[in-house]
């Protein structure tokens, strides 16, 4: 009898403990889709608010070049890393000044520069494409692989550099694609090059040469860096060469002003007030004013 009681009582302590487990994990599993579900929501209007941002931009295309008694100060405020919170008013120009837009739900900081400034991957022999890669704080070696693997990736014949890789280089690293051997037709097709890594490509990480935990963050969490291969390179335009020491600052210092039939190059990132994830568009857009709308868009994507 005792040993009968003795069994019904381990029966239902494991049942009870049974019941305790399922609970926990219908419990577990129900939160993690409320934290998935408020996630996807803050996406979304993270994005919405990007979208509105950018808008906000190609409404201002075109503006005259300010008088100069707007900033109360008389301080400038160009240049990049520069954020302004704006009002209505405010005048924009394609100098790569952050501007802040305000919504009821959260904000979108907006960036807007010329594209030709930026170095034509597609035209840039090698010397000027290790130009570009050492501005990223690469390792030499480094340097070298990735401008002869980029530049076979990109030239038209078959004779791997030496430090490239032609066809049978991609078949060896199990890749599914051979080198293109012709031009980029986005710049985020860079990606596809063997050694440009994500983090390479955005300036997510710490240089190679920086301590990680010295590192500094970047200026905008979520935004490319500024001496990332998405910021240097570009596949519009015929300039091959990146600008240095007193023409860099010449050109730094020069005003820029909107010009019909010039390709820009648009970053809205948005923010919801409450709380992550950010969403950050990117937009290719030529100036066209004599078009309805007052431009094109050449090339549009979700970061």
């Amino acid at each position: 009898m005792r040993n009968q009681r003795g069994v019904v009582i381990v029966a239902v302590l494991w049942i009870c403990s049974l019941l305790l487990w399922f609970a926990l994990q219908i419990g577990t599993e129900t939160r993690l889709r409320g934290e998935e579900q408020v996630h996807e929501i803050r996406r979304s209007q993270a994005l919405h608010l990007a979208i509105g941002g950018a808008y906000e931009a190609l409404a201002r295309m075109g503006q005259p070049l300010p008088t100069g008694l707007e900033d109360a100060f008389g301080k400038s405020v160009r240049g990049k890393n520069t954020l302004r919170r704006d009002s209505a008013e405010e005048n924009w120009q394609p100098d790569g000044t952050g501007h802040i837009v305000e919504y009821q739900t959260g904000e979108a900081l907006v960036f807007i520069e010329p594209e030709g400034r930026k170095v034509n991957v597609n035209r840039a022999n090698r010397e000027q494409l290790k130009m570009v890669f050492e501005r990223t704080g690469l390792a030499e070696d480094r340097i070298e692989q990735l401008a002869d693997v980029t530049a076979d990736f990109l030239d038209n014949d078959d004779l791997p550099r030496l430090h490239g890789g032609e066809k049978d280089y991609y078949q060896r690293l199990g890749l599914p694609y051979p080198p293109f051997n012709g031009p980029l037709l986005s710049l985020d097709q860079m990606l596809l090059i063997p050694g440009i890594t994500q983090d390479l490509f955005f300036g997510y990480g710490p240089r190679e040469n920086e301590d990680r935990n010295e590192a500094s963050p970047p200026p905008v969490p979520g935004l490319p860096g500024n001496n990332s291969l998405f910021r240097m390179f570009t596949v519009y335009g015929t300039n091959t060469t990146l600008p240095s020491g007193e023409l860099e600052e010449e050109i730094q210092e020069k005003i820029e002003t909107w010009r019909p039939g010039e390709i820009y190059r648009l970053l809205s990132c948005g923010k919801a007030y409450t709380g992550p994830p950010v969403v950050v568009l990117w937009l290719i857009v030529r100036f066209q004013p004599q078009l309805p709308g007052g431009y094109e868009v050449l090339y549009r994507k979700i970061l």
